[in-house]
């Protein structure tokens, strides 16, 4: 998800995707890039689904090496080849610019860099763009009409998309299609994450990243931390403008020294980080891990790397309201742990050890 935070940010300014899910029953042309909705994402599929069985003219296309679920009921399936999706996409922008499917007053009053960006579309001719990706030039040709034709384009992606050593400049990509052809700010379309891990969009929105305040507002912004000191009525200067350690910093901290202790919430980085070997070395070095989780086994404990295995709640919506489940979820059955007592009596245990910065979640976020 980092690379769609850092996409959002360098483009947009903010790590706030300009969508949201009424546009699945709004747009008129779906792009898919590095998603398997339909299995990853069935809820949002079944949805974008059924608007599309409902209206002709709208238009699913979707681009992944593979021949998913997904792909099998696209208009357009493009198979390009693995890591060439900025290829695809630039190529489809040098169309849009040849065609004139682009917002010339939307670039002049809302964008910078046009003049660049053309000089590098320049260089994703529709023979060269199709050889790359190793798909028909009438295709490309096609994907590409499909975008300029419509009124509203809602791309989405996932991580095929962020989960790639050139993520960030993917996911760039994406955007920049919908920032030269205006297709923003408008119900129906924009560039749409799909968010990969369990809430991880609430938890950008509360300011739960090491760089983030709540509201999209970041710790490095003097301006940011004023108006958050002021709405929880901090004195000035309270919080730090120095960002928290990233993940892989953690890791390093861990080799270090300088991490003593560590909480995992609802991930599991024995099997998802980069360097696994080397991640697996550091989290067994770690003095003191908590680890969070709903269900058991994972490869956390069974690796012996934690050292508190503290159960969490699912959530049952079933009133429109999160109630704790109370311990762990292995199949259908949920063990009836005291995991609020368990954690009371773990921070009556002593005083946390290095210096670590007070946040603050309640009643903060949007209404800042």
């Amino acid at each position: 998800m980092s690379s769609a935070v850092s996409a959002y940010l360098q483009s947009l300014g903010s790590d706030g995707p300009p969508c949201c899910y009424d546009d699945l029953e709004l747009t008129d042309c779906a792009f898919l890039i590095g998603t398997n909705t339909a299995e990853c994402h069935p809820i949002v599929f079944n949805r974008l689904r059924k608007h599309h069985k409902q209206n002709p003219h709208v238009k699913l296309i979707v681009v992944d090496p593979r021949c998913t679920p997904t792909a099998e009921v696209a208009d357009l399936h493009l198979a390009i080849k693995p890591g060439t999706d900025i290829d695809l996409l630039n190529g489809i922008a040098y169309l849009l610019l040849e065609w004139n499917y682009f917002d010339a007053d939307f670039i002049e009053e809302c964008t910078n860099g046009f003049a660049e960006f053309v000089e590098v579309v320049q260089h994703y001719p529709p023979q060269v763009v199709a050889d790359r990706c190793g798909i028909a030039v009438e295709d490309l040709k096609t994907a590409a009409q499909y975008w300029g034709e419509s009124y509203r384009v809602l791309s989405m992606w996932s991580m095929g998309i962020n989960q790639s050593s050139e993520g960030t400049a993917k996911a760039r990509s994406i955007i920049n299609l919908h920032l030269i052809t205006g297709q923003i700010g408008r119900a129906g379309a924009g560039p749409f994450s799909l968010t990969g891990q369990p809430n991880a969009m609430g938890g950008r929105e509360a300011g739960g990243l090491a760089h983030l305040l709540p509201g999209y507002r970041s710790v490095s912004n003097p301006d940011h931390r004023a108006e958050v000191e002021h709405f929880w009525k901090f004195p000035a200067g309270r919080i730090q403008a120095d960002r928290g350690r990233t993940v892989w910093e953690m890791i390093e901290g861990l080799e270090s020294g300088e991490v003593k202790l560590l909480w995992i919430a609802a991930t599991n980085p024995a099997v998802s980080l980069p360097d696994l070997e080397r991640a697996k070395k550091a989290l067994r070095r770690s003095p003191f891990t908590v680890y969070q989780e709903a269900y058991y086994p994972t490869e956390l404990p069974s690796s012996r790397i934690c050292c508190c295995l503290r159960p969490s709640g699912a959530k049952n919506r079933s009133d429109d309201q999160l109630r704790a489940a109370g311990g762990f979820v292995s199949g259908f059955s949920i063990a009836g742990w005291r995991s609020k007592r368990r954690l009371g009596n773990f921070c009556r245990s002593g005083s946390p050890l290095g210096i670590c910065r007070a946040v603050q979640f309640q009643h903060v976020g949007r209404s800042l």
